[in-house]
């Protein structure tokens, strides 16, 4: 029998059944999508006082630019999940992919802030196609043991930004600049969108008619009647908080505050995607057998306290890069923890639970982004060492 609108090799293979060869492409590129999304976010940080340098700006300014970005992402993606439930999962994530190309090609021809705030545009849509709807993919393609097992995967690659993309970036950066490190990247991920194109499943679709308004709400409803789901989207957005909102100013605080170098501030944050990716990876195998909502309450509160006392500056500069792998590892668990209740749980359609997930994360990072701002120009980085962890520790009690 075939699905409408769709011939039958052009269907995802249903959950559980033994993947093929060609089969076997589907969760590295999914991986790889993680990276890059993320990627956007992350990458421009360790950047952030050459950049205010050069364009005449202030680090608080620069930091707006990433918040700007999470909250394009979070709108977009009130449209992205029915659309990636109705069109196909595959189609957006490639528009994604490809959208993180020209972000990061904006940002290495910025001649001003006002065409970062544009590249921002870009990297929004990015990351609302993508983060979304590949968890989606990820916790549907497989079933059972193996959907936690590609779910851990898939989160422990959005730490391959910082393992990989923003050691590579800012060693490049070091030796040829900023703007040639971004160009190089945006050029990369072209590469990785025609990956998209050429290994995604082409998954059943559902053409019949225009996704009007009426229908987006339509698609939201259940969801807004599960109490469930409204507590893990609460979580989600409290610990963005706090997390995005620490993370966006790390690189800064490392090179501002404990004077380390460029390529120092690379090698800090691949430590902690380390930690991350490490995280994730035993979130979904050793400790598979435990309670997401215990994994989820533990890890929000561990990564609260070692983020606030990373930003503390009391251990001083070995001290403070070493608390940021563990606050990553125990970060992750969140993830992991949130991503298998709301695939497994939610009364929705997968990909608008999964996206209106990333959309309310987004929205809190944002938030955290323009918070730590905040609180950076009236109280230092000491403000934000006792302020933002609050929201983590609030996430863990909710």
């Amino acid at each position: 029998m075939k699905a409408e609108g769709v011939v039958e090799a052009d269907r995802i293979p249903p959950a559980g059944t033994l993947l093929q060869v060609t089969d076997r492409r589907v969760l590295p590129v999914l991986c790889l999508g993680m990276v890059v999304a993320m990627l956007t976010f992350v990458a421009p940080a360790p950047f952030f006082p050459a950049i205010a340098r050069d364009l005449d700006v202030s680090v608080p300014l620069l930091g707006q630019v990433v918040a700007a970005m999470l909250l394009i992402s979070a709108a977009l993606g009130l449209v992205a999940g029915p659309l990636a439930d109705r069109y196909g999962h595959r189609r957006l994530i490639v528009l994604g992919l490809a959208s993180a190309a020209v972000c990061l090609l904006a940002f290495g021809l910025a001649p001003n802030f006002s065409v970062l705030l544009l590249g921002a545009l870009a990297g929004g849509l990015a990351n609302a196609a993508v983060l979304g709807p590949s968890l989606a993919v990820a916790g549907t393609y497989f079933a059972g043991p193996a959907a936690r097992h590609a779910l851990g995967w898939a989160t422990a690659c959005m730490a391959g930004s910082a393992i990989v993309g923003v050691p590579v970036l800012t060693a490049m950066g070091a030796v040829a600049g900023w703007r040639t490190a971004f160009i190089a990247a945006g050029s990369a991920v072209i590469g990785a969108a025609w990956l998209g194109a050429a290994w995604l499943p082409r998954d059943a679709r559902d053409p019949r008619g225009l996704l009007r308004p009426q229908t987006l709400l339509a698609a939201y409803q259940p969801l807004l009647r599960h109490g469930p789901t409204l507590r893990l989207f609460g979580v989600a957005v409290l610990r963005a908080i706090c997390w995005f909102g620490l993370l966006t100013y790390f690189g800064a605080f490392l090179g501002q505050k404990l004077q380390l170098s460029t390529g120092q501030i690379g090698l800090a944050y691949m430590l902690g995607g380390g930690g991350y990716f490490l995280g994730s990876l035993v979130a979904g195998g050793p400790l598979g057998h435990v309670p997401p909502r215990s994994l989820l309450i533990a890890g929000n509160f561990a990564m609260a306290l070692l983020m606030g006392l990373a930003f503390s500056a009391i251990l001083g500069p070995a001290g403070t890069v070493a608390m940021l792998p563990l606050a990553g590892f125990a970060g992750s668990f969140g993830w992991v923890a949130v991503a298998t209740l709301l695939t497994a749980d939610s009364p929705a359609g997968v990909g608008t639970t999964m996206t209106l997930h990333g959309s309310l994360f987004n929205l809190g990072a944002a938030a955290g982004g323009a918070i730590g701002g905040l609180l950076l120009a009236l109280g230092g980085y000491d403000a934000l060492a006792v302020g933002l962890p609050i929201f983590g520790l609030g996430s863990a009690l909710l």
